[in-house]
């Protein structure tokens, strides 16, 4: 039996009840379908959430729906699909159309293959697209802009009111993006895309949709939810966008995060300003509905009809609801059958062999081949384009994160790959973001502010700490770099040298015994340091050097390297020294939780009486699983 919202139930003859609904974050993630592991998932997936948003709907008289970005990356065979886009549309535009959303966004990841792919995926496409803040080339204003999509739109519907009678209404759509899209993937973008800052961009467009007849103005904020006060270049910035005076609603994104939730954080300068229990910014409400479709976010609105006309705001609401439907939507399933076809017969298909058993559960305690052959692969890379150029004279480094080791996805975020054939399922588990490989020059210097700021991802743990927590749960495992071609250790007594966002702090730092060749690096030595677009484009808050990227011609993927390399070389893979380890403090341990796959995965660090600093304590917390590691021996997981 349909249960309408109170909103409904109670609506007088000049109010109606319009309920909105988010998706956000999908990431590909079309099909209730887990490709790596080969089976069908529950509570994700753009066609459960649909499914979810259908039964949202029939509880209120007027729904309108939104996506919020970053739907069209992140899935198996992403370059298939925009290179077929052109003729057959992208299977995402057309399951977001099927699924009934009104208008979207689009979010950093969106442009991770580049412009012209995304302007195909969703050319002609319905709903209509708007972007306002990053645009082809600024003007005096952001009206003035050259836009690269539809910065805004306008929305008209007729509402049912309580009496029966229906009323037009106008619904003002801002979409905008973190600025740090065009940095983020500037190897790909080049000059082709220009940022604008999100709030005064929102400030200048809001007032303009009043002016053109908007009676409710919705901002599409594929940005977190963060500080209150505006700062130049902000990328969570959906607090100071509820603050426009002419901005009703705030749907937000980019950040993962589930608001409203008591448990939400909120900024220091942000207290009184969020509620993260009842899900308000500014008094006004927002939504932010977690990632792959694992939520929606509903805001539902008790709206008067003004004498005069437009219409106002009586009473909000808003709320996430967990996506608990069992079947999925029969539009978007059909939307999705052929991209689900496609993808289960290719990525099965074996690209290379491997002897080792290349996994995550370990990576941020103690160096994994998983981090290593990607490095390797990078190192291989650069190598051969720099053949003959000055630069080849230089050490040449390479630095590569866990991309999978936790964190809000935990316990299952990790990956884990067998020993024996490697297909491409393997290859997106080993890299599961489609970054281009870049080069920097590197002083001695930056280069330890590099592994500084990596180790950042470590708590402080004093000498005779008893089961301290190691890692920092500010720190995803993406942003912790390990550096191959030198060997260094992490002193856990001192604090870091950087906070979660990048900023130096004081101190004296915590990486010690740096060493290339086995000498002590300097600060005047030159290096070349292989990388990837995101953390060229400041991902993860990395001091980048001053001296300009090394050209490597045009942007290769590190997933598409890393093929190539483990099929030349994937059969010869052996354990290879470890680069970095912690300073041994005596009478000391620490616990961190890994996934539940570690259980089967060998333990690290082994020693000459076949002993390992780490050791199991037993299940945490929603099935992840906890380790004890004795600082006292951490020498043995370091470098010899």
């Amino acid at each position: 039996m349909r249960v309408r919202h109170r909103f409904s139930e109670d609506a007088g003859p000049s109010e109606a009840h319009l309920r909105l609904i988010a998706f956000s974050d999908l990431h590909m993630r079309l099909m209730p379908y887990d490709y790596i592991a080969e089976r069908p998932r529950s509570g994700e997936s753009l066609a459960l959430a649909a499914a979810e948003a259908e039964t949202a709907r029939q509880e209120a008289d007027n729904a309108l729906s939104f996506d919020i970005g970053d739907a069209f990356e992140g899935g198996p065979i992403d370059p298939q699909l925009y290179a077929r886009a052109a003729t057959e549309g992208h299977p995402m535009a057309q399951a977001l159309a099927a699924a009934g959303v009104d208008a979207a966004t689009l979010g950093n990841h969106d442009f991770n293959h580049g412009l012209a792919e995304i302007e195909q995926a969703i050319a002609g496409a319905a709903p209509p697209f708007v972007l306002a803040n990053l645009v082809r080339a600024c003007g005096p204003t952001p009206l003035e802009d050259t836009p690269l999509l539809p910065p805004v739109a306008l929305l008209e519907r007729d509402l049912l009111c309580g009496d029966g009678t229906r009323r037009t209404i106008t619904v003002g759509v801002i979409g905008v993006a973190p600025p740090q899209t065009v940095d983020w993937d500037s190897a790909r973008l080049g000059e082709a895309l220009v940022a604008r800052d999100i709030v005064p961009t929102v400030a200048a467009w809001a007032p303009e949709l009043r002016r053109r007849g908007a009676d409710l103005i919705v901002v599409l904020c594929h940005s977190g939810i963060g500080a209150a006060t505006p700062s130049p270049g902000m990328e969570h910035a959906a607090v100071p966008v509820a603050a426009i005076p002419e901005v009703d609603v705030v749907l937000a994104g980019h950040a993962h995060g589930h608001f409203p939730d008591p448990g939400f954080p909120v900024a220091a300068d942000a207290q009184g300003l969020v509620d993260p229990a009842r899900g308000r910014l500014h008094g006004k409400p927002a939504v932010m509905p977690g990632f792959w479709g694992n939520r929606i976010g509903v805001v539902d609105l008790r709206l008067a009809a003004e004498p005069g006309g437009g219409w106002r705001i009586g009473a909000h609401e808003a709320a996430l609801r967990a996506v608990a439907a069992s079947a999925p939507h029969a539009g978007v399933a059909e939307a999705g059958a052929r991209y689900h076809s496609d993808v289960v017969h290719t990525i099965g298909r074996i690209v290379a062999q491997s002897p080792l058993h290349l996994h995550t559960y370990f990576a941020q305690v103690a160096d994994a081949p998983a981090v290593q052959v990607i490095n390797a692969a990078q190192s291989a890379h650069v190598a051969a384009l720099l053949a003959g150029r000055p630069e080849a004279a230089l050490p040449l480094l390479s630095a590569a994160a866990p991309l999978k080791a936790g964190g809000r996805q935990a316990p299952e975020h990790f990956t884990d790959v067998p020993a024996g054939p490697l297909t491409l399922r393997h290859l997106v588990d080993l890299h599961v973001y489609q970054n281009s490989v870049v080069a920097l020059r590197l002083s001695g210097a930056e280069l330890r502010a590099w592994i500084e700021r990596s180790a950042s991802a470590f708590r402080q743990v004093p000498t005779g700490a008893r089961d301290a927590q190691l890692l920092d749960p500010d720190h995803p495992s993406y942003g912790f770099d390990v550096v191959s071609g030198v060997t260094y250790r992490i002193d856990l007594t001192q604090a870091p040298l950087f906070d979660a966002t990048g900023r130096r702090l004081e101190g004296r730092g915590r990486i010690v015994d740096l060493r290339h060749g086995g000498r002590p690096v300097r600060d005047d030595d030159a290096f070349v340091l292989a990388t990837n677009s995101y953390r060229l484009g400041h991902g993860g808050g990395y001091p980048l050097p001053e001296a300009e990227p090394i050209s490597l011609g045009p942007p290769a993927s590190v997933r598409d390297i890393l093929g190539a390399y483990l099929a030349d070389h994937g059969a010869d893979l052996a354990e290879t020294p470890p680069v970095w380890g912690f300073l041994p403090q005596p009478g000391t341990t620490a616990v961190f939780e890994t996934g539940s796959g570690a259980r089967s995965a060998a333990l690290p660090g082994r020693d000459a009486a076949g002993g390992s600093p780490l050791s199991p304590m037993g299940p945490g917390a929603a099935g992840t699983q906890l380790y004890r590691l004795d600082l006292s021996r951490a020498a043995v997981l370091g470098p010899p």
